[in-house]
């Protein structure tokens, strides 16, 4: 289990809350913004921690927080992945009764973004007037689906992306292949989550090494065929190229707008600078197209079908910007 303390206590966010806490100031709600939706949970626990006071010597409350049956920290959404009108209803009731171990009650909720809003605007009094001791801690993989009213009660952390060596040395120990590791961490976007993600693709290497070649040498729809069968006979097939497809991307993207220092993938990004085509035009487009395949195989849709569907808009987006 990777370690996120180290990580996390080097960001602004974690400085905020620790000299608000110093200074006996904390907030009574903090919205946590993080790309890395699969670890805000573990983030959320820690600024928990930090709250409540929990050292490193206290490994009873410490497991009570990580297995979210601490007494006093109540996690939240409870049934599913998405925080739900009785969840809400919940906290708002449970925030009434006192801690039972402690002199605060905290309350997280994970995946902020999925509550509606009418689940907002019913938690805004909480937020802004609650119980003696209550606090709330949101965390969200995006703020623009929240409320206006609802951030306008909450004081806002933001995790950004870590930077590729940082990210090295924190998998180190849980990612023992020190190459493969490498290749992950480059190919990421600065999250624990997506870098774990991309190193358990043993096929890694020559996933982006397709995904390059896609960009420089695919150049006629005559040759989609060619490109959809060496894809898909990936180990990760379809989803994993057009995860790392989304990077290279994303990487030309900020190669376009920011220069070579923007980006994180450098290796791969001097391979597809200047691949005919392209221009920052293009791949604003390709990155629609790369969202609109990705909901496709996310409600099961036909991955070959997806596929080709997807690499022929990618051609089209070179061609149609080439014009321009």
């Amino acid at each position: 289990m990777v370690d996120l303390l180290p990580l996390l206590q080097e960001t602004s966010a974690y400085k905020t809350v620790l000299s608000d806490k110093k200074a006996d100031r904390l907030s009574h709600a903090y919205l946590l913004i993080s790309a890395d939706k699969s670890n805000i949970s573990g983030y959320l626990k820690l600024f928990a921690k930090l709250i409540m006071d929990i050292g490193e010597d206290d490994l009873r409350a410490e497991k009570l927080i990580d297995e979210d049956v601490h007494p006093d920290v109540l996690t939240f959404p409870k049934k599913d992945d998405a925080v739900r009108s009785e969840d809400i209803s919940e906290i708002i009731a449970e925030s009434f009764l006192r801690p039972i171990e402690s002199d605060k009650k905290l309350f997280l909720i994970d995946g902020g973004e999925t509550m509606n809003a009418v689940s907002q605007n019913k938690l805004l009094k909480t937020l802004e007037e609650p119980p003696s001791g209550v606090y709330i801690l949101i965390g969200a993989a995006s703020e623009y689906p929240l409320l206006p009213t609802l951030k306008s009660r909450v004081k806002k952390l933001v995790i950004p992306p870590f930077s590729a060596d940082k990210l090295y040395d924190a998998l180190t120990e849980e990612c023992p292949d020190a190459e493969r590791l490498a290749e992950a961490v480059s190919c990421g976007d600065g999250t624990v989550g997506k870098a774990l993600a991309l190193y358990g693709d043993e096929n890694l290497s020559e996933t982006v090494a397709l995904a390059e070649d896609t960009f420089i040498n695919m150049q006629t729809s005559r040759e989609v065929l060619e490109f959809s069968n060496r894809i898909t006979a990936l180990k990760d097939g379809v989803k994993g190229y057009i995860s790392v497809m989304e990077l290279l991307n994303r990487d030309l993207m900020l190669y376009y707008n920011g220069g070579i220092d923007a980006v994180f993938n450098k290796k791969s990004l001097q391979k597809i600078k200047d691949a005919k085509g392209f221009n920052a035009g293009a791949t604003v487009y390709i990155a629609e197209k790369i969202a609109e395949a990705e909901r496709r195989l996310n409600a099961n849709g036909n991955a070959q079908t997806v596929l080709e569907r997807f690499l022929f808009a990618f051609l089209e987006g070179k061609h149609k910007w080439q014009k321009l």
